[in-house]
């Protein structure tokens, strides 16, 4: 599955990022969600992989304006700070997933999984 990982620390894209191509995926990186927003312009990922907390344009911001050109693309959002409202807000977006860090990389490749189950299913 081609993923974009967005996120402003360097170390957890790097973590992330190595984890899951370890499994086979191919992995992009945008350090926020203006040059995540950019990238998609030029690409078309499988999935979104973001932090919230983002300096600029946060996570929910991002998944508003991947809504607006990809209405379909699955989002993955993850936090280290989140409220109930947060949460809320994400899955009115349309957020696939709401994973709270530290991620449990077990646990992140499980959502990878059921978006790449759900997106097979839907080919058929």
């Amino acid at each position: 599955m081609n993923i974009l990982l967005v996120d402003d620390d360097g170390d957890l894209r790097r973590s992330i990022g190595d984890f899951l191509a370890n499994r086979g995926h191919r992995v992009q990186f945008a350090t926020d969600g203006h040059e995540a927003l950019t990238h998609l312009e030029q690409t078309a990922p499988d999935l979104i992989l973001s932090d919230i907390g983002m300096p600029g344009m946060d996570g929910i911001e991002l998944l508003r304006g991947i809504r607006k050109r990809f209405d379909d693309l699955p989002v993955i959002l993850m936090t280290g700070h989140g409220t109930l409202e947060t949460a809320i807000d994400a899955l009115r977006q349309r957020a696939y997933d709401y994973l709270k860090k530290p991620v449990h990389l077990e646990e992140l490749l499980a959502c990878i999984d059921r978006v790449e189950d759900n997106r097979d299913e839907s080919r058929r």
